[in-house]
């Protein structure tokens, strides 16, 4: 019996040559039986099959591999899923949150800070990445080679699509690459089978990276695609230029304001229209966090699509540890979950940090209640949790930290109101049927401001940008007075809490490792400094010793 992982060997390059190692014996390439599927079966069907491998890709974003097999062994799949691991690495050091359980040992430990080189949370996150880079590039390369076997212009047409949806793809893996490990392995559908991927400058690996999306772009540009929902295509690829220009600084020495401003908003024109007052944005925040957020994703039934990048969940079609049932029941109880939350489980272990609770805008002194609509469904002193952080126990929860919710998993109209008579459903243990923002248009808006505020634009556009999504919120207009740098880095926080963008913003702030600090950071009650190294993290040691790369300083 033919096995995918022949195929894989067949229509491209193995994982091992990633320098991703062990981590991955046996990809499921399809979401079919692997005894139905041989590479003399594609040019029966060219389309069919190019769809069903490109849907595998597709998959590998969304859950933690086909027929629930895990592509990344020796950690838990469920928390190596493409949301979850970035999640561990960019949000649980950090001001915002963080992990409890002691079961989990390796996200506890991202908790209080810097790790060794074997924490495989990891080399959870780094192997998913390298992983999804792989299966990206083996989908080019056999479109490249024609393995499926396409016959008509049509065939053609539809494949040069996939083709540019995977190189986004890619290019998201190599954000998160280039963000959490510096001088990266390298490999794109060039690189021979068996071959292993040359670790390059951060640098280069910038610069390759974001020439291949400029020209994705121009290619959408001189050809446009259908907005598909689920899929990325335009809009995906400006977003992630925007986030590669607004940390260009810190990715190669060099700032890029401009050009974070010329893609930012050349993709705030494209959506302008409908949604609040115009902006393409949803006329209520918590819309993007609803069980029915899938309606304003690219190619939606509404006609805002703020969310640019959507990670599809439906249960019990499309489910997943990561995403919203992670961002959702991570935070809750199972009493919430159901008299609230319209779930089925929760699982008692993420609290926010003191710090970062307090940079909301309550009404009053005790932090209780708020005219922000980002935080209508935290859980506050008002439902008996107290604010202060005096341990990160499990069994203090509810004394130790605010719960900053965003999720509700009941569907939410324009107009801001949940519709409680539906249900949509869920398992009675876990899993939920909310989508994940993986990209919103609120994250540009923002950036925009702040390359403005750079000296890329005018601060009276930076205003306007700023007061879009402060008036959305419910919160008053500023003046030209109230916006500084320093300002807008909390407006971001507020705005983007939870959505893996904190120890990225805060390593450009300059705020990561020392001038600020927050409860437990580097594993001291009341905060202390991080070492510089901890900018970076550490490639697992099986890649170094099987790849030869060179460990990050300090590990």
């Amino acid at each position: 019996m033919k096995t995918i992982n022949k195929i894989l060997a067949f229509i491209g390059i193995g994982v091992m040559a990633l320098g991703t190692g062990s981590c991955v014996n046996d990809l499921d390439l399809m979401p079919s039986d692997p005894s139905q599927i041989t590479p003399g079966n594609f040019p029966d069907d060219p389309m069919g099959y190019m769809d069903r491998v490109l849907a595998d890709v597709y998959l590998s974003f969304a859950v933690h591999g086909p027929n629930n097999n895990s592509q990344v062994h020796d950690f838990d799949g469920g928390m190596s899923t493409f949301q979850r691991a970035i999640f561990n690495l960019e949000e649980l050091p950090t001001d915002e949150t963080c992990w409890l359980s002691t079961d989990d040992a390796p996200m506890n430990a991202l908790s209080f800070g810097p790790v060794s080189a074997e924490n495989r949370a990891v080399f959870g996150a780094y192997s998913r990445l390298m992983i999804n880079v792989a299966l990206c590039n083996d989908f080019i390369q056999s479109v490249n080679n024609n393995l499926f076997g396409l016959k008509t212009e049509e065939h053609y047409a539809e494949a040069e699509e996939c083709v540019r949806e995977c190189k986004i793809l890619r290019s998201a893996c190599y954000f998160y690459l280039i963000n959490f490990f510096g001088n990266v392995p390298y490999a794109d559908e060039h690189l021979g089978m068996g071959k292993v991927a040359p670790q390059i400058d951060r640098a280069d690996a910038f610069d390759r990276v974001t020439r291949t999306l400029e020209e994705v772009v121009e290619q959408y540009n001189t050809t446009p695609g259908k907005a598909r929902y689920g899929f990325v295509g335009k809009d995906v690829a400006q977003g992630l230029l925007v986030k590669f220009y607004l940390n260009a600084e810190v990715f190669t020495g060099t700032p890029r304001w401009a050009d974070c401003v010329r893609v930012a908003n050349d993709l705030i024109a494209a959506h302008k229209g409908p949604g609040f007052k115009g902006s393409g944005l949803a006329h209520h925040y918590l819309q993007n966090f609803a069980a029915n957020n899938n309606q304003l994703a690219i190619g939606g039934t509404n006609p805002v699509n703020e969310i640019l990048w959507v990670i599809p969940e439906e249960y019990p079609s499309l489910k997943s540890y990561g995403g919203s049932t992670v961002m959702l029941l991570g935070w809750i109880n199972p009493d919430m979950a159901t008299n609230y939350f319209n779930a089925g489980n929760g699982w008692r272990c993420m609290v926010a940090m003191e710090q970062f609770s307090r940079k909301m805008a309550w009404s009053d002194a005790e932090c209780t209640t708020s005219n922000d609509e980002r935080l209508a469904n935290w859980r506050t002193s008002k439902n008996g949790f107290a604010i202060e952080n005096p341990t990160l126990n499990q069994s203090d929860y509810e004394t130790n930290g605010y719960l900053a919710v965003k999720l509700r998993n009941y569907n939410m109209d324009d107009n801001g109101n949940y519709d409680l008579s539906f249900r949509p459903p869920f398992n009675k243990d876990d899993y939920v049927s909310c989508d994940w923002p993986m990209l919103r248009l609120s994250e540009i808006y923002l950036s925009a401001a702040e390359a403005m505020l750079h000296g890329a634009g005018s601060p009276v556009d930076a205003l306007a940008y700023v007061n879009l999504i402060r008036e959305r919120a419910g919160l008053d207009a500023w003046q030209q007075s109230d916006l500084s740098l320093e300002t807008l880095q909390d407006e971001r926080c507020r705005e983007l809490y939870t959505e893996c963008t904190r120890r990225t913003d805060l390593i450009r702030y300059g705020k990561w490792c020392t001038g600020y600090t927050w409860n437990w950071k580097n594993g001291v009650a009341s905060g202390a400094d991080y070492p510089e190294y901890f900018k970076l993290y550490a490639f697992p040691p099986e890649v170094v010793s099987q790849a030869g790369y060179k460990q990050n300083p300090n590990y």
